[in-house]
């Protein structure tokens, strides 16, 4: 008789808090069967419209989509690529080792974390923050410390409550930061990503930036980078990606050699390889950059003005962001974040993100997300304003402008 095999997780698995994203997915697939439309303003998926300006010069033959990369092709995106950057940003990197084209965020960022922790070794994170950093982390074998943001600090973190000394316990090894800050929409200035070079360099810690959110900004805001700091490319790395404008997954990892060349190595361990399909996508984004980012911006503008007037003249508290594809909106006394967005869910048929899921210090937010035109945003609003009198009851604040 053969027996029933145990099979236990590994314990790296065990690490990581149960998602309440999961609920939603539960939620959204019972209401559906009912036949109620949901209106996801959970996860960015771009829509296909913003693709257009790319796709409308696009001329790669259906038998060269899957053809493998000639080096010198290779060469060529490296070098527009630190064309962009110098022309956008006024930085200069050396495109023969100081970039590395990918395809898709999440790998590169567990391939990064599998290059430079040994087990036990200690990543600091902003909390809350994109849950991908803790999970590569723990993927990795290391160890995870967070960073508490806060309102009152505009969601940039306090470094000096790290540990000053190698030798102290939880001292980190890599400084993991996002700006502009996915969920709360938080941006940072040149002198705090200053600030953060040379505490970083004076502890030698690496330092790492995701400006993924970098390309998309409202009312005339440019968002700062982190290689833009004298000195950042001895001790760091940015990480670029233009899904979030375009809904194509290209991006890079930029800065310091070193980093760079050792995540480059251990995608190919893993035996990544860019498309000819992503390489022609890629130059495209690069080549056309105005002309989308203008197109997209201008979408997304109108798209963030009517989600933030409708939320407003409900009463609700809601941070103006400058940059980025999200909104983030205070809770309503006496509700939790995945009770209020479950809520949403059941009532309206509205999808948000719970900020607890995006950490304990997220706890009494939710995301929205703009990944839908304005007819759906409209219809999400009118939908919510349905059915506030739910929590009106108890929830009556001032209109605030912020």
């Amino acid at each position: 008789m053969i027996k029933r095999v145990i099979i236990e997780k590994a314990e790296r698995l065990q690490k990581l808090p149960p998602s309440p994203f999961l609920e939603a997915e539960r939620i959204k697939k019972t209401l559906r069967k009912r036949g109620v439309e949901i209106i996801d303003l959970g996860e960015l998926y771009p829509d296909p419209s913003l693709r257009e300006a790319i796709l409308s010069s696009f001329s790669l033959k259906r038998e060269e989509f899957f053809a493998s990369v000639d080096p010198h092709e290779w060469a060529e995106l490296k070098i527009k690529i630190a064309d962009w950057l110098e022309q956008k940003y006024q930085v200069r990197v050396n495109p023969k080792n100081e970039i590395f084209p990918f395809a898709g965020k999440k790998k590169i960022i567990y391939d990064f974390f599998l290059s430079f922790l040994n087990p036990g070794e200690v990543v600091a994170i902003p909390d809350p923050s994109d849950h991908i950093y803790k999970g590569g982390s723990i993927f990795a074998g290391g160890e995870v410390v967070s960073l508490p943001l806060h309102e009152r600090n505009d969601y940039l973190p306090n470094l000096d409550t790290l540990p000053s000394s190698e030798h102290a316990p939880h001292f980190p090894k890599i400084l993991f930061l996002n700006y502009p800050h996915n969920p709360t929409t938080a941006v940072a200035d040149l002198e705090f990503f200053k600030e953060s070079v040379k505490w970083a360099s004076k502890r030698n810690v690496l330092l790492v930036n995701d400006a993924s959110y970098n390309e998309i900004c409202y009312d005339g805001y440019l968002p700062t980078c982190l290689l833009q700091v004298k000195g950042a490319k001895k001790i760091g790395a940015e990480l670029f990606f233009f899904y979030p404008l375009t809904g194509i997954g290209f991006g890079f990892l930029a800065g310091n050699k070193q980093i760079v060349s050792q995540g480059e190595a251990t995608a190919k361990v893993f035996g990544y390889q860019l498309s000819h399909l992503m390489l022609e996508l890629s130059l495209l984004i690069l080549k056309n950059y105005s002309i989308i980012a203008q197109q997209n911006n201008l979408e997304f503008a109108k798209r963030k003005e009517i989600l933030l007037e409708g939320l407003l003249n409900l009463g609700w508290k809601v941070k103006k962001p400058k940059a980025g594809p999200f909104v983030w909106v205070k809770v309503p006394p006496r509700y939790s974040s995945v009770g209020f967005a479950r809520m949403l869910l059941r009532k309206a048929g509205v999808l948000v993100s719970p900020g607890f899921g995006f950490g304990e210090y997220g706890e009494g937010y939710i995301r929205i997300a703009l990944n839908q035109k304005t007819e759906e945003l409209k219809k999400a609003l009118e939908r919510i304003k349905e059915h506030s009198h739910i929590w009106q009851r108890r929830y009556r604040p001032k209109k605030t402008n912020t």
